[in-house]
This record gives structure tokens, sequence and C-alpha cells, in this order.
């Protein structure tokens, strides 16, 4: 007998991502939510690239 089981959407770590309001500068994601948080876009404040465009806005 097969369940059928629906996948669970893959939520984005906690991070710096490219602001999703369109800014220049890094948001941060808390793991479940966008924050006020935002920083300027440095070499050694990396954004989380592999899941951008994946966090939901």
């Amino acid at each position: 007998m097969s369940e059928n089981v629906s996948p669970t959407p893959e939520i984005a770590p906690f991070g710096w991502y490219p602001d999703p309001s369109g800014t220049t500068m890094l948001r941060w994601w808390d793991g479940s939510a966008w924050t006020d948080r935002l920083e300027f876009r440095r070499p050694e404040v990396q954004s989380a690239a592999a899941f951008v465009g994946q966090v939901a806005s």
C-alpha cells in the first residue's frame, strides 16, 4: 500500500541574502522570515548564494 506524502519544501538556512525588496544591500534571513537588518555588500560578508531565489519573500 502506497501512502501519498507530499515533500516538505526546503527552507533556506539563516544568513545574508540579496535584499528581496530590490536594494543593492544584503538582508538577514533568520531561517523563517526576513528581518529589518541590512548590510552593505563586503568581501567578508558572503551572501548565501546557494539559496538565492529559493527564499520565500
